[in-house]
């Protein structure tokens, strides 16, 4: 009797984790969706028109500045890109808020700023990368947004 008692409450934990599991991922994905209308998406506030010295022949933005070891200078010494990770949610399924902005040194005005929420993980364990869920119609390269090519004439 008592093995048959062990393995019911054995097979009833699993049962409320597995369980429990999609509703959290559901309930995260649901809370990056009210995040991101608040405040998610890129912002540009400025955009600067540059040489076609300072694009790469796949239209990479300065790429004269792609080596640069120290964290923010891979857009040379008059921009800087910071990026931020802040952890709302620990755990799985975490959620997470990432900002990346781009400043200019000068007057250290920002030129744009894109906010990103993620959730990931919350899927059953196995051998398969987690799923993530986050904010639409983010662009991934800023840098294309606020450094424009200039008209050659």
């Amino acid at each position: 009797m008592r093995g048959i008692s062990a393995t019911a409450s054995t097979f009833g934990a699993l049962a409320i984790v597995v369980g429990c599991g999609p509703y959290e991922k559901a309930k995260l994905d649901r809370e990056v969706d009210r995040l991101c209308a608040i405040d998610g998406g890129v912002r540009v506030y400025e955009t600067v028109k540059l040489g076609k010295e300072n694009f790469g022949a796949d239209g990479e933005v300065f790429p004269q500045f792609r080596a640069q070891i120290r964290v923010g200078e891979s857009l040379g010494p008059d921009y800087r890109l910071t990026s931020t990770k802040e952890l709302i949610v620990r755990g799985d399924p975490s959620l997470t808020k990432w900002s990346v902005t781009i400043t200019r040194v000068s007057d250290r005005k920002v030129l744009a700023r894109q906010i990103n929420y993620v959730r990931g993980g919350g899927d059953l364990p196995g051998p398969w990368a987690p799923s993530s869920y986050s904010c639409r119609n983010v662009s991934l390269d800023l840098s294309k947004l606020v450094f424009l090519k200039e008209d050659s004439k």
